[in-house]
């Protein structure tokens, strides 16, 4: 659906109701995959807009200009969509995404804050490396604390590790 939309979007003259509410709706998922079609497809009509393509607006009926359609993504989305399609790219106004569980594994869902922890301290196994869990996955990586890198603690097996906050015990993923 997304792909037959986002071919409407750069060959129609009308941007459909179906289009514009799906854009609108997008806004109510904080899914890195809602986020960046979104901003696809607005930058798409930006496009089309700059080199001189009239395109009506089906819900509203106005024809956009180039400076209509800028208020118009402006007043209706985020101020990180606004950017990805308006501000020149030093400027781009950056968001950050957590883990979240789903079905088949993780999705990258928007972080209320770019504070939001992702790394939870476990113990210290020195005054350079200590061992902490992703918040997420309760996988266990080693934080090399002088170059604030972080790397899986792998078991003497080949296998990655979990924590066991209950049983203070790491153990390998199997």
């Amino acid at each position: 659906m997304y792909q037959k939309l986002y071919e409407e979007a750069t060959q129609s003259p009308v941007l459909s109701r179906e289009i514009i509410d799906t854009l609108l709706n997008s806004m109510q998922y904080s899914s890195i995959s809602f986020i960046n079609w979104s901003v696809e497809v607005l930058q798409v009509v930006k496009i089309r807009l700059d080199r001189g393509d009239k395109i009506t607006d089906e819900v509203s009926k106005e024809v956009y200009t180039v400076k209509s359609f800028q208020e118009f993504v402006k007043k209706n989305f985020s101020s990180y969509i606004y950017s990805q399609v308006y501000a020149p790219a030093k400027d781009k106004e950056k968001i950050y995404f957590r883990l979240s569980p789903c079905d088949d594994g993780y999705s990258l869902v928007m972080a209320k804050s770019n504070d939001e922890k992702v790394y939870e301290w476990i113990s210290s196994l020195n005054t350079r490396f200590a061992l902490v869990k992703m918040i997420a996955t309760g996988v266990v990586y080693v934080n090399d604390t002088k170059t604030n890198t972080y790397r899986p603690f792998i078991s003497e097996n080949g296998k990655y590790c979990r924590y066991e906050t209950k049983e203070g015990k790491i153990v390998e993923i199997k």
